[in-house]
Order: structure tokens, then C-alpha cells, then sequence
């Protein structure tokens, strides 16, 4: 493993290694040795430090073997490191392909192996140390111990053609530099952090979620999946083939070199994240194909605008989805196929316009395995961006946030977790709520995700096995998400919160927890590393467990009290719990059984009935209607689909009826979460049990007989003719017209009371409760007439034909039962028959058509249960595929987003494509101009109510007093929400009212202080006297004080001197120097004449001067 794994954004820095060096405050050289298990020196050809390639297909060529075992011996700073090393074998698979992409598509892949990833430790040294280096051009990598951690690498010769590969062979310098010396030169460019004590605030909110694009109903052009095919809530390991893809921007920002690696880092946390037992289920994310874009795509647009990046990658993605870089489809092996695709860019995108903003990811709610749905695009933070990623991919899953619609992360409730739609440090990001638990299960079990069921034959890419925060520590994940420049700023809670400094020198956060493997340290911990949000003693993870079921509980309560029901029983992954990492259990979580089987009394209420019932009292856009079962066609059997009496529309109330509705009328298959269920003709829920052709469950036929005829009579027209009696108790009942004629079909009893078509009075098509079964009465315009009842008949009936022309012809058939006589019956045959082929699963898009297998006698040809024929010459179902043409085109329509407001009116949007349905699983976006019907809108305002009144607060004042403890002020009013009226105080909530004065300070109060005052008059007028003055000790409010200093106390009292006034000398000889005065010379000397005093003493001596 290369050093610039480890410190790739550290490197991308530097145009050269040249470069790098002169920036280190320390590095040294060495020559690293090939030696034994003791130290010796070996002898070994130069290649032993070249690389070994082998293509994916082939094996290591024979004359360069690949050593699984190393040892090197190198010295620098003054220690000798004696190592230790195996070959990474689970580094990277066989299989492993990376495609680049230029402007015209794929340019070059590479499918080569380097056989040179070691990893170990320093011998004698082994819980203590880490060593990752690889060979393949000379030694590359980190050796790690308590002490510090230490990069190698060869050291370039600065001469050598930089676009050529260089080999450097045993004996070749290297140079050997600690991890400290790279961050002392980071340190030295920066200004101080200064750390503010609040919050600055994330950079933006965490995940925005994209418009539910997931359809309310099926597509005209699909059918339910058949009634006979059982679905349980199982707990089954899911395999999600990933295509991750990386912008140009991605490769301007990580290098070419180092892009792969890191994608992969990324990548094997989401992966992790899905294994987390939390989950509820088993689910891999396993990356099939990385496509790395070093230029724009032709028809792939990406920049800030999330929504049209998003819609422009989905389209890209599927467009691809089954071609090699050559363009030519490539065989189902599961290479190249993708179920979901993922985008890492750069830009800094943002929902709804093309600037940047605070949204880091963008995903289709429910769209995994829906091909032009199943994705998502993904703002690259640094190792952060695991979990955008793992987020909008649980959005695909059909994930909600985390209080949205459910009650995970409100208050009094669990906190939100991976899927919060704003991450805090109080969110646990490593694990999911069982919100999301919950979403994910219901996704899987309705059938959506089938998808993922398929293991794919060859898993390109195996994760790298050490732990990311060990691979990018602190500072470089600040790197990765704040740019070069950024390091980690705060410690403390590194592993809840990683702090870094931003761009203008700020100390800020996203609330996104450090990688697993981040050193970390508490006031119990002295050395520790993240695991999951928690700082744990270094080098040691929480023991594995596998979780274990645990007992079922006991049955639960019958959904229905007669007619049939089903009560479930739970089983719970908790025996022991999965933790540490373990995994969650495989199997049936849930289970049903029927219940309640005897039929309800006469007279009852239909269940579905009741329940569309039950809307009655609710408005229905604004008004209220009698709401009875839809029963016709086109709709799923089990959604609540009701009809409004009296009008000409119905609606879907509910997307699934209660537990133990039966599917159809005339079926006993029933619903459970809203899939059918079959149910045997035994009332037990998925038991195979058949009627025979007299109705018997598991009987053999032979309680009954065929009654079957044509009726062709030549009658005159203009009355009811007789057509044939039906007995009492008679079964599987078709009568039918051989052509179509303006002749009735009618039905009466023996004692002449007509129930269909009667006194010369034609009935609507439709369904009759006759005799103790359901009529079908059915008048097609270009179809023979017909009726048909299941049976048995609880009284003798009369076929009767209303003739209004000639007679056509009427054939009927039906099962009479018999009462056998004798002690023994003849012995009948039963042989395997594959039945007619099935109608087409699919109107268009390509069905399916089946025929299905079935057990008959020989005598009649009527089925019976299969347990009466040799299950060991069974014949195997057939099936074709039919309708493979495309279907029509027509506008997909998804679910409204979220309204960007909750009041004052916002908007919502959706997505509207025109599409075209040209395969069982495969879609086409077409132009809006293909779809023939008016375009439904996909932007619409929502709570257009007004918004309550607020609490606004004016600024501060300034703080008083200006120093020492104080308060400052502010105003604080009750507004409409456009802030144009202002309210009682009343009409806002008291819990909510911002403070109106909070303490403060400007700094200590100076303490007291000498103050004098002016200087008073001289004594003396003339000449020397004294002047006074007041000396105070005054505290910083002017008050007196004692706590003055008495040795800075400055003087109250000086010496001071008037100036005399100078009388005129009229005569000489008035001017003269006192005589006992001696110095007058001196006067002269130092000219002190010029003051009064000495000029008054010495007169005769200054005259003139």
C-alpha cells in the first residue's frame, strides 16, 4: 500500500517530490534490506522490489513468483525496524476492473493485479506496531508505532523523464519522513485557530431527499403476481451490485493515483453501514463496475442544479447498464450489471437551482430496482460522504427520514439515526432507526427488491481490511471536506463530532463523526480509536456475534371473528442479538395461519364492504359519499379500491385491504399485506388442497357426473321455451349460446319465479345470488351470451330461453351428483396433463404464458388433486414468452415531495416523465411529445395557510456597565409571520420568547487609581514660595478608596517661585550686588541672570547682560 494512500491530499500539494521534501521539517535516508527471520542479509536478484502483474483471467507468471511472506530490514531516527510481512491477498479480487472515461466514452481499463500489498507489523513488536507497504516499484507506505508513524518511498531521481515508469531495485535510497513533520509545516502557514466556544454551525444541512418518484398504482400493462406464488415476511441476504461513478471534478481534486483507493474507502464504510444489524435485514453492497470520468459526458449533464444532475445521471446510468467500454452487450454474469448506481461529485450542488447551497445528496424514494430510478448523486465531503450515500441509497430503499411520517427522532421517541434529514451531534449516524428498519422490511417483503436476490457470480471489488480512520487520520479528513489548507481544530469528542478549520480560519463542524479508526482519547482512554461513534481502547474492536432467532410468540389475534382470517406469530433476532459487527439472521421473521374458516353467518356484511364503509364518515375532497367495492377490473385485488354510490368514479382508500380480505369473490385466496395469498380449497393458507370437479376438496371426482348437451330445437319465437332442468346441488355450471342472437337467457325455479331475464323484463350483464351461488350473467356486444355459477345450487333450477328469432343454439354443461350403490366401485385411472396455455402475464413489454401441470382422471378428463397421480413422473411446467412488442407510451407520475414550507404558502414537486415500457423490467424516457395525453403538472403550491405569529427580537443594546458584570437589552415583539403587524405579547407562546436581557461583560473593572487635581497659587509673590494641590484614591465609578497604593502616591505640595516685578533704576548707584552675596560671578557664569531672583542680587553684575 503507497504512502500517498495515506496522505494523498498532503501530496497533492506539490508538483514534485523535490517539492514535498523541501517543505518537511525532517526526513532522512535509507536503504532499505531484503533479509530473513533474523535479520540476516540475503542474496536475491534485483526484480525482488519490481512488481508482479497478472491479468484477471490467468495466473502469476511462473519465473516472477509472488512471495507470500517478507522481511526487510531499514534504520531512521535513530531506530533499527525489523519487519515483518505477509501479502494482502484480500486487498483487491482477481476481478477487480476501473474504467476512464474520456470525452468520447471509455478510453482505457485497467484489468491487472500488482501482487505487492503487504501488510505486518515490526518484528518482536506486534501489538504495538503497523506496517502497510507495498513493493511493486520500490517500497511504499506507513509504518505505525506508539511513538509515531513513519512514510517511505523511493527517493526520484529528479533527472528521470517523469511520464515513464522508473524501477528502483534493492540497494536504492528511500527516503523515511514522520507523519509529524508533514503536519509541523501546516501548522506554520496557518494563523491561530481560535477557537470559538459556540457552535458555528454546519456548512449546510445534511440530506435533502428527492421527490417520491414511487408510482401509486401499477401500470396498466403489469399484473399481479400470481395468486398461487407465496410470499412471507423472510429475512433473506440481499446483494446490491453497485456502480459508483466519480466526475471529473473528483479526479481534479483526488488525482488519478489515489482516486481509486479512496472511492473504494468510501465505499466499504457504506458497505459496513448495511451490514450494522440495526438494519433488520441482510443486505451487501458490493461495487461491480467504477467508472472514473476525466471529461464531460455527451449525454451526462452534472453541476449544481442536484435535480436535473440526478435525472441526467439516471438516464446515463441505464444507458449503460449492460454495455462494456467497447459498447457491446456483455453476457448475463453478473459483471457489469448494475441494481444501483451512485455519483460522487465535487460540485457543491443544491436542489432546485443551479447555485451552490446546502444539499450533499439527491435520491429517488422507492426506486431500487426500478432501472431509470434506482440512484442517486452524491456531494464528496471527505470520508463524510459515506453516509450521504448510505442515506440516499436508503431512500432508494424506500426510507422516510427520521420523524417524517413516523415518530423516530420526536420527541419522547428514539433519536434519529443514519436517516435524520439533519444530522447533530446527538445523532448516531453509525446505526438505523427502527423507522427505517420498518421501510426497508416492508420494501423487501412487497416484492420490490426482487431484484437483489440474485448473488452475483463474481464480486469485482473486495474493500480494503484497514480501518479508514487509519488510512486518513483527523487532518486529513478536514482536508477532504475544507481543502488543503483545513486541519482538526477541537479535540474531545472526535469520534461524535469532527471539528476542522475552515477556509477564513474558523473552527467549525458538520456534525459528521470522524472515520472508524480516528485516534481519539477520553479521560479513561489514554490511546483509543473510533469504533461507531464510541472512543475504545486502540487496536481492539467489540468481539463479533452472529445473531441468533429466538422463540415464535404466541399466535396472535384473528383478523376476522368468520369467513376465514389469519392471525401471525413473530420471531424475533435477538437470540443472542447481532452486535459487533455480527450478522442479522436469514430466515421467516413472520408467519401466518388461517383462522376463523367456518362462514359467517347469513345475512352478513361483506368484509370489503365494511371496510369501504368505514370511509363514509371521512371527507373525500371536501364532501362526503356512500362508499361501496369496486369490483372491476384493471385495479390491485388487494388495495381498498371503492366505488362512490351514486356517481361515476372510484378511488383506492387504502393501498391494502385488512389482513384475511379475500382477493376476489368467487376465490378463497386471501390478502396479506397487501399481496395474495393462495389458499387451499381446505380454507388453510398455502396449502395445495383442490376441489375436484364436483367441488369435493381432495376428493377423486367420483361423487359426481358430467350432464352436458346442445339444445337446437326449431321453436317459434315470442315466448319462454324451456331449455333444461339443473338438480339440486349441481356444480360447475356453463350455459352458453352457440352465436350471437337478440334470444334471452333466462332463469327460474321449479315453483316458476324467475330470477334472470323474467317477465318479458331483460336484466343489466351482471352478477345474480341465485340458489346459494353467484350467476354470472354475461351479454358481450360482440360475444354469445352466457351464464355461469360455480355451485352447488341449494334448489332445482330451470334454463329458459326468451326467443326472439330462430333459435342458434344453446350448449350447457354442468356436474349433477350421484349417490353410488354397492359395495365396491370400478377403479379409475389418473394421469399427469399439461392444461391450455395461460393468458399472457403482460398485455405488452414481454409476458409470460404457462402451462400448468395437473392431475386428471381418465375417464372423464376432469382434474382432480394432485396426490392422486405419481408425483415421480410429474412433468415439468412449460412457459413462452408472448406480447413482446412495446407498450404505449405514458406519463409516469411520482409521489409529491415534501412542501419546501410549512406555511405562507411553498411549493411541492414531482416527477413526470413520458415513458415507454419495452421489456418485463426496462423502461424508456421518451420525448413529452410521445405521450398523447395532456401532461400532468409537476409543480404545485401547498400550505398556502398563513403562519402563526413569532417572536422577534431587535438587536442588543450595548452592555452596562461598561465593564465588570452587567446586562444588555433588547426588544422583543409578537409578529405576524411577514413581521408588517405587531401583536399582544399573548398571542405568541410564552415557551418560546426569546430573552430581553442577558448578562455580559467587557472585561474586568480597572482597579482604583491616584487622581490629582490642578495646581493651586504660589505662596510668595515674589520669589520662591510653595503651591498645593488634592490627591485623591478614587475607585473606576469616581467613588473614594482606600486600596491605592501609598508608594505611587504622587505629591500634594511643590516648591514654586513668582516672578517679581522689575523696577526701573534711575540712578547708577542704585544698581549694585548685595554685598554678602559672593557668587554673583557664578550668576554671570552659568547665565542665571535672566531669572529675577539672581538678577535682584546681583544687579551690578548682570547689568547689560
Amino acid at each position: 500500500m503507497a504512502a500517498s494512500e495515506f496522505d494523498s491530499d498532503t501530496r497533492l500539494s506539490y508538483s514534485s517530490q523535490e517539492e514535498f521534501l523541501s517543505y518537511l521539517e525532517h526526513y532522512q535516508l535509507t536503504v532499505p534490506a531484503r533479509v530473513d527471520h533474523n535479520g540476516d542479509f540475503l542474496k536475491i536478484s534485483g526484480r525482488s522490489c519490481r512488481r508482479s502483474r497478472r491479468k484477471r483471467s490467468s495466473d502469476v507468471t511462473p519465473h516472477e513468483p509472488t512471495e507470500s511472506k517478507l522481511f526487510y530490514r531499514l534504520s531512521a531516527y535513530g531506530k533499527h525496524f525489523h519487519l515483518n510481512l505477509s501479502l494482502n491477498t484480500k486487498l483487491i479480487s482477481r476481478h477487480f476492473t476501473v474504467e476512464y472515461w474520456g470525452n468520447d466514452g471509455p478510453e482505457w481499463k485497467h484489468d491487472f493485479i500488482d501482487n505487492c500489498h503487504y501488510v505486518g507489523y515490526v518484528l518482536h513488536e506486534h501489538n504495538t506496531t503497523k506496517v502497510a507497504l507495498s513493493n511493486c516499484n520500490g517500497l511504499h507506505g506507513v509504518i505505525v508505532t506508539e511513538e509515531d508513524q513513519y512514510f517511505i518511498e523511493p527517493l526520484q531521481d529528479i533527472s528521470e523523464d517523469n511520464t515513464s515508469e522508473s524501477t528502483y531495485t534493492e540497494g536504492h535510497p528511500h527516503v523515511v519522513y514522520k507523519r509529524s513533520s508533514i503536519r509541523q509545516r501546516h501548522q506554520m502557514n496557518m494563523s491561530n485557530c481560535g477557537v470559538p466556544e459556540d457552535r458555528t454551525g454546519r456548512r449546510k444541512p445534511w440530506w435533502l431527499n428527492h421527490p417520491s418518484a414511487f408510482p401509486t398504482s401499477l401500470p396498466k400493462n403489469k399484473t399481479e403476481t400470481s395468486a398461487h406464488r407465496q410470499r412471507r415476511s423472510v429475512s433473506l441476504e440481499r446483494f446490491v451490485e453497485t456502480l459508483v461513478v466519480a466526475d471529473k471534478m473528483m479526479v481534479g481534486y483526488h488525482g488519478r493515483k489515489d482516486i481509486e483507493h479512496y472511492i473504494l474507502s468510501v465505499m466499504n464504510i457504506v458497505a459496513k453501514l448495511y451490514r450494522d444489524s440495526s438494519l433488520g435485514n441482510v443486505v451487501n453492497i458490493i461495487v461491480t463496475r467504477l467508472i472514473v470520468l476525466t471529461e464531460d459526458q455527451p449525454n451526462l449533464e452534472i453541476n449544481h442544479h442536484a435535480d436535473k444532475s440526478l435525472d441526467s445521471f439516471c438516464k446515463w446510468q441505464k444507458s449503460i447498464l449492460s454495455h462494456q467500454n467497447d459498447g457491446n452487450t456483455i453476457p448475463e454474469n453478473g459483471i457489469a450489471h448494475h441494481d444501483n448506481a451512485v455519483l460522487i461529485t465535487r460540485y457543491d450542488i443544491c436542489t432546485y437551482k443551479n447555485k451552490p447551497c446546502g444539499t450533499l445528496g439527491l435520491a429517488s424514494v422507492a426506486g431500487m430496482c426500478e432501472p431509470e430510478r434506482s440512484c442517486s448523486i452524491n456531494e464528496d465531503i471527505g470520508l463524510g460522504s459515506a453516509f450521504t450515500i448510505a442515506h440516499e441509497i436508503g431512500h432508494n430503499f424506500g426510507m422516510n427520514h427520521d420523524g417524517i411520517g413516523n415518530s423516530c427522532g420526536t420527541k419522547g421517541h428514539e433519536a434519529a439515526k443514519l436517516m435524520a434529514a439533519h444530522i447533530t451531534a446527538n445523532t448516531n449516524p453509525f446505526s438505523w432507526s427502527t423507522c427505517s428498519r420498518d421501510y426497508i422490511t416492508s420494501f423487501l417483503d412487497s416484492g420490490r427488491g426482487t431484484c437483489l436476490d440474485n448473488e452475483p457470480p463474481k464480486r469485482d471489488f473486495l474493500y480494503p481490511t484497514i480501518a479508514p480512520g487509519q488510512v486518513y487520520d483527523a487532518d486529513e479528513q478536514c482536508r477532504f471536506q475544507y481543502g488543503t489548507t483545513s486541519r482538526q481544530c477541537k479535540y474531545g469528542e472526535v469520534c461524535r463530532e469532527l471539528w476542522c478549520l475552515s477556509k477564513s480560519n474558523r473552527c467549525v463542524t458538520n456534525s459528521i463523526p470522524a472515520a472508524e479508526g480516528t485516534l481519539c482519547q477520553t479521560a479513561t482512554i489514554e490511546k483509543g480509536w473510533c469504533y461507531q461513534g464510541e472512543c475504545v481502547p486502540f487496536g481492539t474492536w467489540p468481539q463479533s456475534i452472529d445473531g441468533g432467532w429466538g422463540p415464535w410468540s404466541i399466535w396472535g389475534e384473528c383478523s376476522r371473528t368468520c369467513g376465514g382470517g389469519v392471525s401471525s406469530s413473530l420471531r424475533h433476532c435477538d437470540s443472542p442479538a447481532p452486535s459487533g459487527g455480527g450478522k442479522y439472521c436469514l430466515g421467516e421473521r413472520k408467519r401466518y395461519r388461517s383462522c376463523n374458516t367456518d362462514p359467517c353467518p347469513t345475512g352478513s356484511r361483506d368484509f370489503r364492504e365494511k371496510q369501504c364503509a368505514d370511509f363514509d364518515n371521512l371527507p373525500f375532497r371536501g364532501k362526503y359519499y356512500n362508499w361501496k367495492p369496486y369490483t372491476g377490473g384493471g385495479v390491485k385485488p388487494c388495495a381498498l379500491n371503492c366505488l362512490a354510490e351514486g356517481y361515476n368514479f372510484y378511488t383506492e382508500r387504502s393501498p391494502a385491504v385488512i389482513d384475511g380480505t379475500r382477493c376476489h369473490a368467487d376465490s378463497l385466496d386471501i390478502c396479506i399485506n397487501g399481496e395474495c395469498k393462495h389458499v387451499g380449497c381446505d380454507h388453510i393458507l398455502g396449502s395445495d388442497a383442490k376441489e375436484d370437479r364436483c367441488r369435493i376438496c381432495g376428493g377423486d371426482g367420483s361423487t359426481c357426473e358430467a350432464a352436458e348437451g346442445l339444445f337446437n330445437d326449431s321453436l317459434p319465437r315470442g315466448g319462454y321455451m324451456e331449455v333444461v332442468q339443473i338438480p339440486r346441488g349441481s356444480v360447475h355450471i356453463e350455459i352458453r349460446e352457440l352465436a350471437i342472437s337478440k334470444n334471452y337467457i333466462a332463469l327460474k325455479s321449479e315453483g316458476d319465479e324467475y330470477y334472470i331475464n323474467g317477465a318479458w323484463t331483460i336484466d343489466w350483464p351482471r352478477k345474480f345470488d341465485v340458489a346459494g351461488t353467484a350467476f354470472h350473467y354475461r351479454r358481450p356486444a360482440d360475444e354469445p351470451e352466457s351464464l355461469e355459477a360455480l355451485g352447488p345450487t341449494t334448489e332445482t333450477l330451470v334454463v329458459m330461453v326468451l326467443l326472439q328469432e330462430p333459435n342458434q343454439g344453446i350448449r350447457y354443461k354442468f356436474n349433477v351428483p350421484i349417490t353410488r350403490t354397492g359395495s365396491g366401485d370400478t377403479e379409475v385411472g389418473f394421469v399427469w396433463h399439461h392444461l391450455s396455455w395461460s393468458e399472457c402475464s403482460a398485455t405488452c413489454a414481454g409476458g409470460v404464458q404457462k402451462q400448468e401441470v395437473v392431475c386428471k382422471r381418465l375417464d372423464d378428463n376432469s382434474i382432480v388433486q394432485n396426490s392422486y397421480c405419481d408425483p415421480e413422473s410429474k412433468p415439468p411446467e412449460t412457459q413462452r414468452a408472448c406480447n413482446t412488442e412495446p407498450c404505449p407510451p405514458e406519463w409516469f407520475i411520482g409521489d409529491w415531495s415534501e412542501c419546501s414550507k410549512t406555511c405562507d404558502g411553498g411549493m411541492r414537486i414531482r416527477t413526470v416523465l413520458c415513458i415507454r415500457k419495452i421489456g418485463p423490467s426496462e423502461e424508456e424516457t421518451l420525448d413529452d411529445s410521445h405521450c398523447l395525453t395532456h401532461r400532468p403538472i409537476e409543480k404545485e403550491p401547498c400550505n398556502n395557510q398563513s403562519c402563526p405569529p413569532q417572536w422577534v427580537a431587535l438587536d442588543w443594546s450595548e452592555c452596562t456597565p461598561k465593564c465588570g458584570p452587567g446586562f444588555k437589552h433588547r426588544i422583543v415583539l409578537c409578529k405576524s409571520s411577514d413581521l408588517s403587524k405587531t401583536f399582544p405579547p399573548s398571542h405568541c407562546s410564552s415557551e418560546s420568547k426569546p430573552p430581553a436581557r442577558i448578562r455580559c461583560s467587557l472585561g474586568r473593572c480597572p482597579p482604583p487609581r491616584w487622581v490629582t487635581g490642578e495646581w493651586g497659587q504660589c505662596s510668595a509673590q515674589c520669589g520662591l514660595g510653595q503651591q498645593m494641590r488634592t490627591v485623591q484614591c478614587l475607585s473606576y465609578t469616581g467613588q473614594p478608596s482606600s486600596e491605592c497604593p501609598e508608594a505611587l502616591r504622587p505629591p500634594s505640595m511643590q516648591q514654586c517661585e513668582s516672578k517679581c516685578d522689575a523696577t526701573p533704576i534711575t540712578n547708577a548707584e542704585e544698581c549694585k550686588d548685595v554685598n554678602k552675596v559672593a557668587y554673583c560671578p557664578l550668576v554671570l557664569k552659568f547665565k542665571f541672570c535672566s531669572r529675577a531672583y539672581f538678577r535682584q542680587m546681583c544687579c551690578k553684575t548682570c547689568q547689560g547682560h
